[in-house]
């Protein structure tokens, strides 16, 4: 494989792809200068590192193996001046730039852009965009899947919520054996943890998995405490001992509930129908609109009615011939002939 030149534009992009690609980095978070909050994460390494990786020394020490590597290398230098060269050749076309380690994976960016073998330096160079293009694509498209939930078909919705029990199950579970394993050994006076960066916001999703366990000493000065969480699990089973248990029954509700859970019966408020149109939008129909007004109208006519018999009473209360057994015996009169029509015909 010919040699790529690194004075030319083309041909150091192509060699900072094949560090960026195959050079081992770790990865931290950088704060800008003279920035408020700004953080970014971002890969970094140690200077001497890509030195060494350019003069070809990183490679695996089996012959067969090197020699294939190197066939595959688009540049190897010739000397640690020249590697040097082309380091410096890529801090001034951006590719990287240095940076103070001021704690552990923390760095901040330095004004001063030299090269030292002994320094950090931070990638800037992210590669090819197609890969990064295609998430991104992929992002729209879920982000629009998620968006028409409402018209998804009703053996997705169905699949969707089988997935999500699942996934709540487990995550349940898993993190209360967690949590009584890390309880177990606390007391007993170290810590130990499955998956122990699957919380932490601020790595990857790849890394969130690594390591698979942590067991290290736990920290002095908790001896009281670890004695009384003791106590108190000793003092709960004791008690829980002694109680009366229905263990099966326990046990037959548990599975009632999960297959509750999974058919969707937990909804016992709802019909059938609305829970298959949970998702929709409700518009009346014509005969409910239709209704609606007709029992909107029959109230205030009501409400109307009310107020006139409250308006004529207070009239005649304040009227000083008002007599109320008279306008009793007028009614009953009114009432009599009424019934009497009635009888006659």
């Amino acid at each position: 494989m010919p040699q790529a030149d690194w004075d030319t534009d083309e041909g150091l992009e192509e060699i900072a792809k094949f560090c960026r690609n195959g050079f081992p980095v770790r990865s931290g978070i950088e704060r800008l200068r003279n920035a408020h909050d700004t953080d970014r994460r971002v890969e970094y390494f140690r200077g001497e590192k890509l030195t060494i990786f350019l003069l070809g020394d990183l490679d695996d020490d089996d012959n067969g193996k090197k020699k294939k590597k190197q066939k595959g290398r688009p540049f190897t230098a010739k000397d640690t001046e020249e590697a040097r060269n082309v380091v410096t050749s890529m801090m001034a076309a951006g590719y990287i730039h240095r940076a103070t380690r001021v704690g552990k994976g923390q760095l901040e960016w330095e004004p001063k852009q030299t090269w030292e073998p002994r320094d950090y330096y931070v990638w800037d160079y992210e590669g090819s965009k197609g890969f990064s293009n295609f998430m991104t694509g992929l992002l729209i498209v879920g982000m629009l899947v998620c968006t028409c939930f409402p018209i998804w078909p009703h053996f997705l919705k169905v699949y969707l919520w089988y997935l999500s029990v699942t996934f709540l199950i487990f995550m349940s579970i898993f993190c209360t054996l967690r949590m009584l394993l890390f309880m177990n050994f606390w007391v007993l006076g170290y810590e130990f943890w499955i998956l122990p960066n699957l919380f932490d916001e601020s790595l990857t999703f790849a890394e969130s998995f690594k390591p698979g366990y942590s067991f290290d000493p736990g920290a002095k000065g908790q001896r009281y405490y670890r004695a009384a969480l003791f106590m108190g699990t000793v003092a709960f089973f004791a008690w829980a001992y002694n109680q009366p248990t229905d263990f099966d029954l326990f046990v037959e509700a548990q599975k009632e509930f999960i297959d509750d859970l999974y058919d969707g019966k937990l909804l016992t408020d709802f019909s059938q129908q609305s829970k298959d149109d949970i998702d929709l939008v409700k518009r009346p129909s014509w005969a409910e609109l239709a209704a609606e007004e007709i029992k909107s109208r029959q109230e205030e006519e009501e409400a109307e009615k009310i107020q006139e018999m409250h308006r004529k009473n207070l009239q005649g209360e304040q009227d000083p011939d008002y007599d109320p057994d008279a306008e009793a015996e007028e009614a009953d009169a009114m009432m009599e002939a009424l019934l009497g029509d009635d009888g006659d015909e």
